[in-house]
């Protein structure tokens, strides 16, 4: 039987970084990934196809990573799911608009393919079925 690959919703607007991304999480096979360039974009995209994982740029053009997370969980279906926030901007923390997003990582740029894929399994190891 196949196993069904994680939808990944990762919302970047630097195309190397995008690259890296789908690299890192689809190499095992276990998640598969959209990328969209805004906030914009990526609420068209996640009422399509609704991700069962959020990976967002804190730092985007037009709306902010924090905008779109807001913009998401208002999605029939998104309200519960998992999101981490990457950021070159330095070593970021949840604060408390965050945590009420739901967003249970921050992880700093740059970031090797094996932390990231970490980071991910560890998420979705720990999210809600």
């Amino acid at each position: 039987m196949k196993r069904q690959r994680t939808l990944v919703l990762h919302v970047e607007d630097d195309a190397s970084q995008q690259s890296l991304v789908r690299i890192a999480l689809e190499q095992e096979g276990a998640c598969r990934v959209r990328s969209a360039r805004d906030g914009f974009e990526a609420l068209a995209m996640a009422r399509v196809d609704l991700p069962q994982l959020l990976l967002l740029d804190l730092h985007l053009p037009g709306l902010d990573g924090v905008a779109t997370l807001r913009g998401l969980r208002a999605i029939d279906g998104l309200k519960d799911v998992p999101a981490i926030f990457l950021t070159a901007a330095g070593p970021e923390r949840l604060d408390a608009e965050m945590r009420a997003l739901g967003v249970q990582e921050v992880l700093g740029k740059p970031f090797s393919p094996r932390r990231l894929a970490q980071t991910v399994a560890r998420v979705l190891g720990s999210a809600p079925r």
